[in-house]
């Protein structure tokens, strides 16, 4: 019934709130008493929670016990709160990550650099094609741990082949160039075709729509007219020469720094059975995924975070109707239990653990209020309103920002073991 991770990180000076209903494998976790017991913090009905200062920098034993009207305990497990001060980076560190739609937005990821830019600035490198501002990430709507390990043409930074109607050979490499107001940079040019890689600001639509005129950057008068366009290079750790990932090439590529940290947040995609506990297309790409960027990059470290809880009131209804994938929030609820179990199970296996690290995000989430909602009539009759989710599988801009507090929390313990 109690799902805890081993661990949970935590800062000085940041408040720390565990959810019950992110812990607690109940369609009403409220059906019994749930209580917190900590040398430090308080518990209250939905959550406990603990702003540890500098004199409590150190571990402390958290228990949650499921009581029942009688004070007998159903259910009682533990967990390691490991509270740290924020520790100067041994030099620049370069940070990657990694997510699904939940990250296409970068907010996350910018909440956690902007936290740790105010202790210490400069320190941090987000890299990536995507940005939020100055944090660079990877982030692409729908996809998996399988997708990241395939070759795709759909994605918010393709690239794009386009047919002309004459020789374009004297169209200067790297030059800049105008299509639909999105700018386009000259990557290849292979007679009257030429591969297009995307420019400042392009990374916000999947395989936009092509006007049929492309104009010179630098030059309005200058013009040319294409025939034909077709996308390509959609995952952006595809190396076409090996046919496989290849994260080497993905960063010699992009002209991005050597990652010191990669941070993966997958994937609600593909768990689409309700109450499962099977995980066999997952495990296979996640292992492809995560094995070859050590090889690629065995000094550095990966913090895999698992994913939040669905929207229990509502959410999902209104984005998948009554039947079909997803429909069912509390199966998926469940799934997403049971999956998340998996995956800090997954980083602990021999081969993993001395460079992976589990991070729990769903149990540091509010998935009762940081979904979006609207506000409805209790009935047809009735001129009361209730507040009903808009969005199952996708937080409100107040939501992101709560997982980018948790990733904060785990970005500080993550960069204090780089030696």
């Amino acid at each position: 019934m109690i799902f805890l991770p081993s661990k949970y990180y935590l800062v000085v000076n940041d408040r720390f709130e565990l959810f019950f209903r992110g812990v607690i494998k109940k369609h009403n976790p409220y059906q019994y008493y749930v209580k917190a017991e900590c040398e430090k913090g308080y518990t209250y009905n939905r959550y406990f929670t603990f702003t540890p200062e500098k004199e409590d920098i150190g571990e402390y034993n958290l228990t949650i016990k499921v009581i029942d009207d009688d004070g007998c305990i159903i259910e009682s497990k533990s967990t390691i709160l490991v509270v740290n001060d924020v520790s100067e980076p041994v030099r620049k560190l370069n940070v990657l990550c990694v997510g699904d739609s939940e990250t296409v937005n970068g907010v996350w990821p910018k909440v956690g650099y902007e936290k740790f830019e105010k202790v210490y600035p400069n320190m941090l490198n987000f890299i990536g094609k995507m940005h939020n501002e100055k944090v660079g990430y990877e982030g692409y709507g729908g996809w998996q741990w399988k997708t990241f390990c395939e070759y795709e043409v759909e994605s918010r930074t393709s690239s794009v082949w386009v047919t002309f109607e004459n020789d374009m050979s004297n169209i200067p490499q790297h030059s800049k160039w105008l299509n639909n107001n999105l700018e386009w940079i000259v990557e290849t040019v292979d007679g009257e075709k030429i591969k297009f890689k995307r420019g400042n600001n392009n990374c916000s639509i999947v395989n936009p729509k092509l006007d049929s005129i492309f104009t010179n950057y630098n030059k309005n008068s200058e013009q040319i007219k294409m025939v034909s366009y077709e996308y390509s290079d959609a995952n952006p750790f595809w190396n076409p020469e090996k046919n496989d990932i290849d994260f080497k090439y993905y960063i010699e590529k992009n002209n991005l720094a050597k990652p010191d940290l990669l941070f993966t947040f997958l994937t609600g995609n593909g768990l689409y059975v309700p109450y499962s506990n099977e995980f066999i297309t997952h495990e296979k790409y996640a292992t492809k995924f995560l094995e070859q960027f050590h090889k690629d990059f065995p000094d550095a470290l990966i913090g895999v975070m698992g994913i939040e809880l669905p929207c229990c009131n509502g959410g999902v209804t209104a984005c998948y109707g009554a039947q079909g994938y997803y429909h069912d929030w509390y199966g998926d609820t469940v799934t997403t239990l049971n999956y998340d179990k998996w995956l800090e199970n997954f980083t602990k296996l021999e081969e993993h653990a001395s460079y992976m690290t589990y991070f729990d995000i769903k149990s540091q989430f509010d998935s009762e209020y940081s979904h979006p909602v609207e506000l409805v009539k209790v009935n047809n009759r009735s001129e009361i309103l209730e507040r009903i989710g808009t969005n199952g599988l996708h937080p409100s801009i107040d939501g992101y920002k709560q997982i980018g507090d948790a990733f904060y929390r785990f970005l500080v313990e993550m960069v204090k073991r780089i030696k």
